[in-house]
């Protein structure tokens, strides 16, 4: 069996991109994730990650509509490998596409789209 799934619930740190082709619509936004842990010693710890979220078609045209920066969402979604050359090296990384977004509470992007 298989398994490849991502979930985030965080809030996002600019407003979403979004481009349209003619064949295609594609939507990028960041988004800030906060973690909590206990340290060895019993004390709480804090930290932030942050990941860039790809969507597409109509998931990425409301997104683009109605994603502004500190809009908190939920999302869920694939990971998928990336390899690119940079120079005479080969680089590797993730992208992480949204398959489900579920807006939590919004803010409208500053662009107005």
């Amino acid at each position: 069996m298989s398994h490849n799934l991502f979930q985030f619930i965080g809030n996002l740190t600019r407003d979403t991109e979004f481009r349209q082709s003619e064949t295609s619509k594609r939507a990028v936004f960041d988004m800030a994730v906060n973690r909590t842990w206990r340290g060895e010693g019993g004390e709480k710890k804090e930290a932030t990650d942050f990941f860039r979220i790809k969507s597409f078609a109509s998931l990425a045209e409301n997104a683009g509509k109605y994603l502004g920066k500190g809009s908190k969402v939920f999302v869920q979604g694939r990971i998928e490998p990336t390899k690119y050359e940079k120079g005479d090296k080969t680089e590797y990384g993730f992208d992480f596409i949204a398959e489900e977004i579920e807006y939590l509470d919004t803010k409208a992007p500053s662009h107005g789209q």
